[in-house]
């Protein structure tokens, strides 16, 4: 079973230990190495396994998790830095008839950090202190979807997610911001709270007025954003 320093795959989780003590904390703060690789997971295992620490937090990849159910999902998307505890909102304890699936978009790794790893973190509070600013981000991320999915237009809803997107993964270029994610359109339809062909739709009118462009290495985004949302206000 693979180990992995968790301060130094996440570094930003030990930036408020003081530089003297920064060494013996990364040396002490091992966790448990689980790769994901892509597909339908079933965190059942990893996540018994973290029951009594902190939880899940991902080191890289691309996570879906979607709640719905027969065709109506929600998505969020989840990537390196973020905190799961999937035992907390398991399908079992949602009310029907909502259940909860996690699919590996991009392969990827997760650390398990269990009551060990709790207790070997513990000299160093502010690591705890970072975990809860993670889970707090999520719950931010989750309500700007909801804002999002609340414009009635699927095309402004669309491009407010891929700019919204593009701040945490986005990569700027001279051409514009580009998103080196798969992004199905069925995953687009989730995100936006949309069917598909409306988001197929709404993708080829954004790309018409150049605000977006399609490629093989992602989408790329460009054009004036705000001036586009100007017009539709």
């Amino acid at each position: 079973m693979a180990v992995c320093a968790v301060l130094r795959e996440d570094p930003d989780l030990g930036a408020s230990i003081p530089s003297a003590e920064l060494a013996d904390a990364t040396r002490r703060c091992v966790a448990t190495e689980v790769t994901l690789p892509k597909g339908f997971w079933d965190p059942g295992d990893d996540a018994l396994a973290a029951r009594d620490g902190f939880g899940l937090l991902m080191l890289d990849g691309l996570l879906v998790r979607r709640v719905g159910t027969h065709g109506r999902f929600g998505a969020e998307l989840l990537g390196a830095g973020d905190l799961l505890r999937p035992w907390e909102n398991g399908g079992e304890d949602l009310p029907p008839p909502f259940r909860v699936l996690f699919t590996v978009a991009e392969e990827g790794r997760i650390a398990v950090l269990d009551g060990d790893f709790a207790a070997r973190a513990a000299r160093y509070p502010s690591i705890a202190a970072n975990l809860a600013g993670r889970a707090m981000m999520r719950s931010r991320t989750l309500a700007i979807g909801m804002a999002i999915a609340h414009y009635p237009q699927i095309r402004r809803r669309l491009l407010l997610l891929l700019w919204h997107i593009a701040d945490r993964w986005g990569r700027v270029t001279p051409q514009g911001v580009r998103i080196p994610l798969h992004l199905p359109h069925e995953l687009l339809a989730d995100l936006v709270a949309a069917r598909r062909p409306a988001v197929t739709t709404a993708l080829g009118q954004l790309a018409e007025e150049g605000l977006v462009v399609r490629g093989r290495r992602g989408l790329l985004l460009t054009g004036d954003v705000l001036a586009a949302l100007d017009r539709d206000a």
